[in-house]
């Protein structure tokens, strides 16, 4: 007897593998608008009047050019010689409470004496994806007069897409040091680069041309750090700038917050804090604040942990002494206080230097840690719809 085809056709149609490819390309087709979403959203700011100059990272690096290392730099220069201050933000831009400081910085910042340079976006290509399996949200929002002010939370380290693949083990250059392998998207264990390295070695050395070329008298670089992790609340310093760092945190803590200091391990090679004083003449401090977003024993990872830095696994934990920082369910370590801290911290730093090298002295001012605690943090941005248009920008 003939066999009907067409029967066996139908039957052995893969309709259930079908269906689920195409389950499968939706899925795909929201994830990947997600990521889209975050690798192109700006943040915008509207800078202080003061702006002097807007260079970009590749002008110390021209490779960098059309890449998504590419970041701007913002130069505040009073017109009256003085010293020289980088303010550097968002290494890790899964510690954004720092460009959010940056921000802040620009709004509001008057220099009467010497030169400032601000790096909002120091890992501009990080910011643009989270960390992959954190589940935690793309963006948080400021509340101002204006209504809600948008911005990045990003990636400990460079985009994937930027900077793929990642070896089995990372050596550091030029110590030959063998570091962890995600330490090679880590801008901040790739100081101080190379000119035909990786893309983050390439931006790391950038960074160090500018620090060269300009003759930075001190550089800030602003971190966040999870509250079981010893190194919190602290200034880490180069031995070159340790009294500076020294004498501002005993200020601070005597003043305002308590704040640690360490001297920068020569054994541990890579660190902006270890190689800025190493291959240049610059006083290299970095600073740490609580972020307990990043802690990893929290609950989920919200919004609302981000900007109020509540959690009650925290608590329980620091109840049992396992915090390196004072810590409770009242106050948590929210968006205003970490602010705060950085620019307070960064003020301390820089009124050290002129102490200790009057012929370096740069007379700045911007919000401090008692304004935020006042009047939080939207209150020192401007709205963009009413500003002159060429101090808006959209990083």
């Amino acid at each position: 007897m003939k066999k009907d085809n067409s029967m066996e056709e139908k039957k052995s149609f893969p309709y259930f593998k079908v269906i689920c490819l195409v389950i499968a390309l939706i899925f795909a087709f929201f994830g990947g608008r997600e990521f889209y979403e975050l690798r192109h959203f700006k943040e915008t700011f509207v800078s202080a009047p003061g702006l002097t100059e807007v260079k970009m990272l590749s002008d110390y690096l021209a490779s960098l050019k059309g890449t998504w290392m590419d970041t701007p730099i913002f130069v505040y220069d009073s017109g009256v010689p003085g010293g020289k201050v980088l303010y550097m933000a968002n290494v890790h831009p899964y510690e954004p409470a720092t460009s959010l400081s940056a921000y802040i910085l620009m709004e509001n910042i008057k220099v009467t004496k010497g030169k400032v340079f601000v790096i909002p976006q120091g890992n501009r290509s990080g910011s643009t994806t989270g960390m992959l399996g954190n589940a935690y949200p793309k963006f948080f929002h400021v509340p101002t007069s204006f209504g809600e002010k948008t911005l990045r939370i990003g990636d400990r380290g460079t985009n994937p897409l930027d900077q793929w693949p990642d070896p089995f083990t990372f050596v550091h250059y030029p110590s030959r040091q063998n570091l962890s392998y995600q330490d090679i998207r880590n801008m901040n264990r790739t100081y101080p680069g190379r000119e035909n390295g990786t893309l983050t070695e390439r931006a790391s050395y950038a960074i160090m041309e500018l620090i060269r070329k300009e003759n930075i008298d001190i550089s800030i670089d602003v971190h966040e750090a999870s509250i079981m992790y010893p190194v919190v609340a602290t200034y880490v310093a180069h031995e070159r700038s340790f009294d500076i760092a020294m004498m501002a945190a005993m200020t601070l803590t005597a003043t305002s917050f308590d704040m640690k200091c360490e001297s920068s391990p020569k054994g541990l090679r890579g660190l902006s804090h270890r190689e800025w004083g190493d291959f240049s003449d610059t006083l290299a401090v970095l600073m740490e604040t609580p972020e307990p977003f990043i802690d990893r024993v929290v609950g989920p990872m919200t919004e609302e942990l981000f900007t109020e830095g509540k959690d009650e696994f925290l608590a329980t934990a620091a109840k049992h002494g396992l915090t390196y920082v004072p810590y409770s369910l009242d106050f948590g370590s929210p968006l205003w206080y970490r602010c705060g801290r950085h620019l307070s911290g960064a003020l301390e730093v820089i009124n050290q230097m002129n102490q200790f090298y009057p012929e370096k002295e740069v007379i700045v001012e911007w919000p401090t840690y008692e304004d935020l605690k006042e009047h939080d943090c939207g209150y020192f941005f401007h709205d963009p719809d009413n500003a002159d248009p060429s101090f808006v920008f959209k990083i």
